[in-house]
């Protein structure tokens, strides 16, 4: 065993944890600029049919019926079936579990899970706050790019039809 004569113990240890500690500091060092803000580009418009919710305790079931999507890369129907699963939390928010198929108008076929929080913002005025975040699945090569992106949804008013304009977040 190697010993250092000009290194006590206490001095090892003062040592040691002063290097333990620079990696804390410079974390805590402010960035060197501002973080980029999110881009996004637009995906589609997507307009889904419902039929009536069907209570379930603090669920609701909403049958999604068919509908349409387009989009600059993509255009298709929303097949049947299809539903949405809302569970209303204490605080007032509903949070979304929607899943559905879409086929594409050149047949191919992709998977549409969407997660999502629904409420409406204490501020007088203030409108619903409707967000969500579809997850896309597809075999078809030539929309294999869906199955690697994100993607926010953001609703918007079409009478008897719950809309959204998709955001794919680059």
């Amino acid at each position: 065993m190697q010993t250092f004569p000009n290194v006590s113990r206490r001095r090892f240890a003062r040592l040691g944890l002063g290097a333990t500690a620079l990696p804390l500091l410079s974390a805590q060092a402010p960035p060197a600029r501002a973080p980029e803000g999110l881009r996004s580009e637009f995906l589609m418009d997507m307009v889904l049919d419902t039929a009536p919710a069907v209570a379930a305790g603090t669920h609701n079931i909403t049958p999604v019926t068919g509908g349409t999507f387009e989009g600059p890369k993509l255009k298709g129907k929303v097949l049947v079936p299809g539903g949405d699963w809302t569970t209303r939390r204490p605080d007032g928010v509903t949070i979304l579990d929607v899943r559905t198929i879409f086929e594409t108008d050149d047949a191919q076929r992709i998977y549409v899970n969407y997660r999502g929080v629904v409420y409406r913002p204490q501020q007088a005025g203030s409108a619903l706050y409707w967000r969500t975040t579809p997850v896309f699945e597809t075999a078809s090569a030539k929309y294999d790019w869906l199955n690697r992106i994100v993607a926010v949804g953001v609703r918007y008013d079409v009478p008897g039809k719950v809309a959204y304009y998709v955001y794919e977040i680059l």
